[in-house]
């Protein structure tokens, strides 16, 4: 027993450890190395609710598909405009929620979820010899003239990198109005000092895929992207493509022109898919002729596929949302930091008075409650962080109150030790009792708090469709949890250290009054 106490020990050392090098140094505006994910409550910004408008005819099955289609693509636009941290997610069947912390304008905000997306086919741009452009021949050249003249759209510099997660690979816009000429970056900023993008002089220059008779490839002539599996004995993600008739026509054209048999891989033989100016995919056309139908291969993984598919099938929302929103809210940071620093004050003057109070009243297992109390709540905040969760004040709100309850456990553990070791029992018994036959009463009475939070974060999810409540119920649900592991765990392996170290035979270290005669 005494090993594996020790063994027991070690473990719960590392674990604190591990927890304390995760939110240190703390920073009362920040909660932690790299800051915990803080709410809109606390560092301002806008808060919407859209309910989604579904025929009458539509099915569950289409809803739901609907729905994570028009998160995705959400995610993705607001994640173009360089949001930190911002929240999309469905509540119940219909509404989605999007909150953009440290956003500023509500109607721009509205704006960015409202808008249209635009998904486009390009090609990689071709100089007078045949060789593709890059960034870092625009930069060569004075005030960044055109090497191919004849191309008057927009070009957009990105990096032809495979599958679709990772940084952004969109790194400016070259755009020409009249004479003048601008280069901006990929969340629309003008690029003033061209050569602070040098780095990326390897991004390909993409210019609009064209048919023969100048028609573009867009979004609006493919008719559906899905995510499937390829034919060969070991099967890979893929996507597949199918094509109005009109589409056919054109991308049939763009293939025959860009279709190299035998080379090696070049970029002028990709096709860039861009949504909303961002590149999605750079497949290489592999056939001079599809007929209406092509297959995006590489090394996918099944999510990726599907992802990809999403946001092929996401040139605009999948269905419209009902405007104005449900709900719309410009939240003010000017109290956030208060906020957040009165909340730290509050949680720390909270876990002295009840490490005092149980220090005083219990004595040694008050000390080690104490103890496993620090644990506790540091491995509490690394969980937080590491998740992450989402602290709104209720969140903070339900992060303190979870302090109190997590002594209770102690609290019927200690009272039933002092029962037994007033039977005559010997420390070590008497502890290891006190732990025993409190359990099913510790065990009920999460229970019951595990239950209260699902009912609260479903009521936060649904009807009530309100993060606060949402964050007091996940705070809280995680911190029961925790402390059921500090209580029983932690707390039982330091008593019995503590035992072994020869202090089973002072009882006035165990008990306030009474005791063994």
């Amino acid at each position: 027993m005494t090993r594996n106490n020790t063994i027991v020990a070690l473990i719960i050392l590392v674990i604190f450890g591990f927890s304390l090098w995760t939110i240190l140094p703390i920073d009362s505006s920040r909660l932690g190395r790299e800051g915990l994910r803080l709410g809109l409550d606390l560092v301002g910004g806008v808060n919407l609710v859209y309910q989604a408008d579904f025929s009458e005819n539509a099915t569950s099955a289409d809803k739901g598909d609907a729905m994570d289609r028009a998160v995705v693509t959400i995610q993705k636009r607001i994640d173009k405009y360089g949001v930190t941290e911002p929240i999309i997610q469905q509540l119940g069947e219909d509404r989605i929620m999007v909150q953009l912390p440290g956003f500023t304008d509500i109607e721009a905000a509205k704006g960015l979820v409202e808008q249209t997306g635009f998904l486009e086919f390009r090609e990689a741009e071709i100089d007078d010899q045949g060789k593709p452009v890059y960034f870092s021949d625009y930069v060569a050249q004075d005030q960044l003239h055109f090497i191919d003249t004849g191309e008057t759209a927009n070009r957009i510099f990105a990096l032809p990198s495979s599958g679709t997660s990772g940084e952004p690979r969109t790194i400016a816009i070259l755009s020409q109005s009249g004479a003048t000429m601008t280069l901006i970056d990929a969340v629309g900023n003008t690029v003033d000092n061209v050569t602070s993008l040098s780095q990326y002089g390897g991004a390909i220059s993409w210019v609009i895929a064209r048919g023969d008779s100048g028609v573009p490839l867009t979004g609006e002539l493919l008719e559906s992207a899905e995510p499937v599996l390829s034919q060969e004995i070991a099967a890979k993600p893929e996507v597949s493509l199918k094509w109005n008739a009109e589409g056919s026509i054109i991308f049939d054209q763009i293939a025959k022109r860009l279709y190299s048999p035998g080379s090696s891989y070049e970029p002028q033989y990709l096709l860039g898919i861009f949504l909303d100016n961002g590149l999605l995919s750079a497949p290489r056309i592999n056939s001079p002729q599809f007929g209406g139908s092509a297959v995006i291969t590489g090394n996918f993984t099944v999510d990726e596929a599907d992802e990809l598919a999403n946001l092929l099938n996401s040139g605009s929302l999948p269905m419209p949302l009902k405007k104005p929103p449900l709900f719309q809210e410009k939240i003010s940071a000017t109290l956030g930091a208060n906020f957040i620093h009165l909340s730290w004050i509050a949680g720390l003057i909270g876990v002295l008075l009840v490490m005092g109070f149980m220090i005083a009243y219990y004595r040694l297992p008050g000390l080690v409650a104490s103890i496993a109390l620090v644990i506790y709540s540091t491995v509490l905040l690394a969980i937080f962080k590491l998740w992450p969760v989402t602290l709104s004040l209720a969140g903070l709100g339900g992060f303190i109150v979870s302090i109190g309850i997590a002594v209770d456990a102690n609290v019927l553990i200690f009272e039933r030790m002092k029962e037994e070791f007033r039977m005559g029992r010997s420390m070590g018994a008497a502890i290891e009792a006190g732990f025993n036959r409190a359990w099913s009463a510790i065990r009920d009475s999460n229970i019951t708090t595990f239950i209260a939070c699902i009912i609260l974060y479903w009521l936060g999810s649904t009807a009530m469709a309100s993060a606060a409540v949402q964050g007091f119920a996940i705070t809280l649900f995680i911190g029961a949890v925790i402390s059921m592991f500090t209580a029983i765990t932690v707390t039982r392996t330091f008593l019995r250290l503590f035992i072994g170290r020869g202090m089973a035979d002072k009882p006035w270290l165990y008990t306030v009054g009474g005791g063994k005669k």
